[in-house]
Formats: structure tokens, sequence, C-alpha cells
């Protein structure tokens, strides 16, 4: 269990992946839209999403954002709120983890988190009061004292010693309120046994005294709360002090937080906010933004302006409540990501998704580009659910996504060309009377023609020729789902089965067009003990020709694949010795399911798992790299659903349900000469302390590094297209001020080449 954490942080700019990121550095790549909540100071605004903070300076106009690669300890934040005399902002996530950023400095307060209490156990608001937040939480009202940075009592609302679920609260002088799900609660705050809740007093005006109250606000001259009931036309406020008196009902609309200001309040419902006078007077009603209907889930009016947590549109400014504007920082269009494709430097994310029984989880149609360490967002219409992407090999520019429901949608850019289905071409609907066209796996051949498989259909395997005619006409796999596809460098074309069904290789020996000629076979994977395994989740080849399987019992291989045609060949686990002296060993991750593998440039393989997080292993799977989960590494969620590699940068890239990141990986794809040879960071600065990359070489350069007197310092040899140097000598200090020679020659001596850098210490 964790205690008490202090991390110290630089704020970095969000959203911005250089190519010159050093080797182990993890940067985020998290949409700011989705905006949930808001704190204001008189220096900043902080906007929270489910996964970041995002920071307004209020002076600057700068944008920042921090997540977990900057050291928050978690993700799911559900409130926040500003702490003047702490000075601090204070974080709470569904999981009841609390996380107080104070200047540079994260302290993590993980004693709620840590404690066993029964039943449900989330935070659902923050507020503050001099020295202490009033955590309202759903079992109650925590005490947080903030300057000494520690829980200092919990408090029972309730008619009955029950639990209570506590959805707000409010202070006014001595006396807090309570909004509960059986009612409005109040005390005095001196009292010393509000633990015990028969020292709460029920407020028994309002007309349902027992009902679900959600929110309040407490303004100069009332008490306002809300009332939610799913049964009724939708929330009611009244107010309770001096006196209960109806305000305002709207049919079906939900207020999800009331937000007070010097001269009144706000009632944040969605696509309507409100702003009240202290009395209760409507003032104004924003309906729009001028850019887009509004989606506010949080809104505080500030010296005349209006700030709002948009789940939309993230951060948006109402200049004197009027001219408004979204301060955001670029990124994809959603966290909930559910495959990654990456090539040259160029990366394509798609948010949709189905489920464990293969339905489509009707997601709004998300695919993100980044190019040029820039954010672009894919345009649709109204389909929903894009499961996979593919760039074209020819075209980093072309790229083609599959959805589970709308087709095929081909793109130049981010602009698109065509979308394909059953009206414009071979495309099948799913089942009679349906408009569903599943398409999902895609892969491109040496001649740029696209293979992609379809769900439900008698044809599972179509081919879109660069022509733009079809190819249809193959025999089908006779099974109700095709999943993922690759082409091997042998020319077959590896299908995966969900469901149970196994794997399926097509041999068409290169002439799509002519089927005469094919050759198919459907296997269920069977190891060397003979025991089948029927979950198949991924699939990849090799720089060996090998084909990996993730399944839900760890990963499999195929060696000398080209021999599935002439003989059942057994799929092998990988066995990793003990090194305990027993001599027995155990199967790769045997327990796990691998839901993505991706090959670096080195043959090494990394592994994504459901539940465990990313591992990465040596090329024959037998020595276990690195591991990456929410303990021991920023990683977003140990829920891997994606993995990706840029051959060109080094970058892996990382695909979680809550969210995208990327970790500067050091293999890259070895060309076939030395292409724009250097070394980064160069200069190294007095205050660097990681490894310099030396990249564009060929796989498995030999590499020298000397002063300039010609003294050899390390020498190594790269993975890949690239290598690192810890800036060590072989006795491990750290080298002193001066130039340095880099020699570079290629395994066989036939190339070399020569760089330098310069080292600056203190």
């Amino acid at each position: 269990m964790r205690g008490i954490q202090v991390i110290f942080l630089f704020l970095l700019p969000g959203a911005v992946l250089s190519a010159q990121t050093p080797v182990g550095a993890w940067t985020d790549h998290l949409g700011c839209n989705n905006a949930q909540s808001i704190a204001i100071s008189s220096a900043k605004v902080f906007v929270s999403t489910l996964q970041s903070i995002v920071t307004y300076d209020r002076q600057t106009a700068e944008l920042k954002k921090i997540s977990r690669t900057e050291g928050l300890n978690d993700t799911g934040i559900n409130s926040i709120a500003w702490s003047e005399e702490g000075n601090c902002l204070i974080i709470g996530y569904l999981n009841t983890d609390i996380d107080l950023l104070q200047k540079n400095a994260i302290f993590n307060l993980p004693q709620i988190l840590n404690t066993y209490i029964s039943g449900e156990k989330t935070i659902n608001r923050i507020r503050t009061g001099g020295r202490y937040a009033y955590i309202a939480c759903s079992f109650g009202i925590v005490i947080l004292d903030v300057i000494k940075k520690e829980i200092r009592d919990t408090w029972n609302p309730s008619s009955g010693n029950e639990k209570n679920e506590v959805w707000d609260v409010v202070l006014q002088g001595s006396t807090i309120y309570a909004a509960t799900a059986t009612g409005i609660f109040s005390a005095d705050i001196n009292d010393q046994g509000l633990s015990y809740s028969g020292n709460w007093v029920r407020n028994n005006s309002l007309p349902d005294p027992s009902g679900n109250y959600t929110t309040l606000a407490c303004t100069v001259e009332k008490i306002f709360v809300n009332k939610s009931d799913p049964l009724a036309m939708g929330d009611s406020i009244f107010a309770i002090a001096p006196a209960t008196a109806f305000i305002s009902t709207s049919p079906g609309v939900i207020n999800y937080s009331m937000d007070v200001s010097s001269d009144g309040f706000t009632v944040s419902s969605g696509s309507i906010i409100k702003y009240y006078s202290n009395s209760g007077a409507l003032k104004k009603t924003i309906t729009g933004y001028g850019f887009g209907i509004p989606s506010a889930m949080q809104s505080v009016v500030d010296n005349g302006d209006i700030w709002i947590a948009d789940k939309n549109h993230g951060l948006v400014k109402g200049s004197g409540m009027s001219v408004f504007s979204a301060l955001n920082i670029p990124g994809p269009l959603s966290s909930n990501t559910f495959f990654i494709t990456a090539s040259n430097g160029n990366t394509v994310v798609c948010g949709g998704g189905t489920d464990n029984s293969w339905n489509g989880l009707s997601r709004t149609y998300e695919v993100s580009g980044f190019y040029q360490n820039q954010w672009t967002n894919f345009t649709s219409g109204s389909a929903k659910d894009a499961v996979r992407a593919l760039i074209d090999p020819g075209d980093v520019n072309h790229v083609f996504v599959s959805s589970w429901g709308a087709g095929l949608f081909e793109y130049s850019g981010n602009s698109l060309i065509k979308q394909y289905d059953n009206s414009n071409s071979p495309l099948q609907t799913a089942t009679a009377g349906s408009q569903a066209v599943k398409v999902f796996g895609l892969a491109m051949d040496k001649n740029r023609y696209l293979w992609l498989t379809q769900s439900g259909v008698s044809g599972n395997i179509k081919v879109l020729k660069p022509d733009g005619n079809w190819i249809s006409n193959f025999t089908s796999i006779n099974v109700p789902l095709a999943g993922d596809i690759i082409i091997t460098k042998s020319g077959y074309k590896w299908i995966t089965l969900p469901g149970g069904y196994g794997i399926y290789i097509l041999d068409d020996n290169e002439t799509p067009s002519v089927t005469s000629d094919d050759r198919n076979k459907r296997i269920l994977i069977k190891d060397t003990d003979s025991q089948i395994i029927t979950s198949v989740y991924s699939i990849a080849e090799d720089l060996d020709g090998n084909i990996w399987i993730g399944t839900d019992q760890g990963p499999l291989v195929y060696y000398e694949p080209e021999r599935i045609f002439d003989e059942d060949l057994n799929a092998s686990r990988i066995k990793v010795p003990r090194n305990d002296g027993s001599g027995l060993s155990d199967y790769l991750l045997r327990t796990e399911k691998i839901m993505s593998i991706a090959v670096d440039g080195s043959n090494n393989k990394w592994l994504g798992t459901s539940g465990s997080g990313a591992y990465y292993v040596s090329s024959d799977g037998t020595t276990q790299i690195k591991s990456f989960n929410v303990l021991n590494s920023p990683i977003l969620s140990d829920t891997i659903n994606s993995i990706a590699i840029d051959n060109k940068t080094g970058n892996i890239w990382f695909g979680t349900p809550e969210g995208l990141q990327s970790y500067r990986g050091l293999a890259t794809e070895g060309g076939e000469k030395f292409s724009h040879v250097y070394a980064f960071p160069n200069p190294v600065r007095e205050d660097y302390t990681g490894s310099v990359t030396i990249t564009g070489l060929i796989k498995d350069t030999n590499i020298k590094i000397t002063d300039i007197s010609g003294n050899l310092v390390f020498e190594t040899t790269s993975e890949g297209g690239q290598a690192a140097w810890d800036l060590r000598t072989y006795n491990g200090k750290y080298v002193t001020t001066g130039v340095y020679l880099i020699f570079c020659a290629s395994s066989d001596g036939s190339q070399s080449c020569v760089t330098k850098m310069l080292v600056i210490r203190k």
C-alpha cells in the first residue's frame, strides 16, 4: 500500500512530442476536450479531465497539462478545488485517492484509498473553507487539513447510523450543509461529534425531505439546493434559508453543479448554463458559444467572466459572459484508445471498439492523426466505432480506416476521399435487413492492394485494388467473425478468427485476381503439448519471419510458418528459465491475455496485456527487458489495448482505456546505409542526466566514442538504427566537459561515418 508520496515536477507544454525526446522519456497524448470540473485561483484556472489537469495562466495565457506522466498518482479525476489558505489544488479521484498540487510538487494522500470501507467508495465533490477541505464521498464527509496534509475526521450526515451518499457540501458561517441521497442535513462544524449521525439535522421544510439532493450553493443571502428525481420532469432548485421557496425546474434537465460568485451563482446543466443573483433571480441564460452548443459540467463566474468545464469543448472562457473561446491543448479526439498504427513518424489512433461479444460500442467515430508533431482529426459524418487504421507504406498521407458498422473510409491527409459500404462496393451488411457493414482487419501487400476482413457475411475477405476496383470471390472462411489480418514476407495472409475459431491462412500465390491457384487452411492453435488454445487476440510477424500469436494463455510462436500448408504445425510456448538453480522453466506470461504484439527494430517484442501492463522481452522471448505497469511507471492503465512502434523515431505508442502515451524506445529500423547520423541532445547541458541517443544508423552498427585526443571512453553496438550512451566511461564516471567524437561502422566494415557532440559539465 502506498504511503504519502511527494513528487517534484516540471511542467512542460502538453501534446508536444519532439523528435529530440530522449530515450526512456514518456509523453502523454491526452485529449483535453472532456472537461469535468473547474477551480480558480487569482493566478490560474484549473480544469480537470478524467486523466489530467489543464492549467491556464491568467497573466500569460499559457496552457499546460499535468497527468500521470508528470507525476499525478492516478486517473479518474472526479473533483478538484482550490485552497487559498493552503495555496494548492486538491485533486480527488473516483477511487478516493487524493493529490495536492502545490507549486511544482505533488503530495499524495492515499489514506482514504488505503482504508477498508464496505460498499461503494468514491469522491463526489470537494469544497474548501479556511485550512480545511470538505470532501463529499459515497460514505460521508472526509475532513482534510490542507496545511498539515492529513485527514482530520469523517462525518456521517444521515438519519441513522447507516452510510449515506453525500453529493455536495457548503459552509455558511459555522454551519455546514450536506446534500445527500436522503435529504439535506446541517450541523455546526464546531461540534466534535459529527461522525455520529444523531448530531445532524435533516431539513424537513422541503417538499420531499428524504429525496435525493445533488448540489448546493451558498450566497450571501440564501442557501440553494438541487433536487434530483429521475421520475420527475427535471431537476428542481429550492432556496432553504432563510425560508424554503421554489426557484426553478426545467423539463428533462439535469443540474450537474451550482457554484457561487461575488454577486450570484451559476447552474451548469449540460446544454444550458444559468446565472442567478444572490437572491435567486435569473440574470442570464447561455445556450450557445457561437462555435458550438454547451455541454457544461461546471461553471464559475469571476470578475465578470465565466469559466466553463465543458465535456465536449474543454475549458471555455466567456469574456463578459458573452464572447466565448475554447482554450485547449491539441490532442486526439478520444481517450478511449482502441487501436494505434504508426509508420515513418506518423501515427493514427482509433477510439471505437467492440465488447467481449463483438458487439459495437456505438462510440462516436473518433480517429486522430499525429503528423509532424501536430494532431489532426479525421471526418466521417455520423459513423460509429472506428476500429482499425492503416497508413499506406507508399504514401503516409493516404490512410484507410475500418469501422464496425459503417464500412471502410479512405483519406488523403485528413480529408475523406470515399466511404465504401454495401451501396458502392462488394462490402456486405452483416445480417438480412441490417445496414451494419462490419469491417475490421486491414493490411496492404507490396502491390498496394488493400486486404480487409468482414464479419457476419458469407465472404469474409475483400480486396480493394489501387485503381478502385474490388476483388471479392475468395473462398469463404465460413465463420461469423474475422479479425486482424497480416501479410507475411512470404505473401501469406494470416487472419485471426475470434470466438474460438482459430486462425485462417491464405496463400493466394500473390495473384489475388486469380483464385484457382489459391491454398487455404483454417487451424485451431495447438501447442507442442497438444493443448488447444481457442482465444486469439493479436498476431504479428517478427523480423525472422516467425508468427507470434497473442492468446488468453500468453504468447505462442509458429516457427518456420512457410511449412503451414505442408504439415500440421504446432505453436511453441516460450520457456523462461527460472535462474534459481532448479533447471526449471515457466511459460512466458502463461496466465495473461495478450491484447497486442509489436516488434521493434532489434526484433525484440512488446506485449500488451489486459490487466498487467506492458512487457518488453528479448527477440526469443526468454528474457524480460522491461515491464511497465501503474505501480512502476507513468503508464495510464494496466489494460493495454494496442501497441504500435514507429520504425523511424523509435517511439512506442501505448493505447489504453484511459488514454494514449508514447515512450521513447531505442530500437528503430536500421537503414541500408548511414543517413543523417547525429546525436541528441547536442550540446549536452549541465543539468542533463539522461542518455544521449545516436540515430540514423545501420542495424548492428559498431560505435566507438573518443575524446578529442582519441582516448576511447565508450563503445557499443546499435539496436536497429539507434544507440544510446549514458555519458559515462567504462569505470562508471561521468565524462568531463569537452568535444567527443562518435565513430560508426557497419558490422562488415563496408560503411563508416563520424559525428561529434559537445558535453558541458559543471
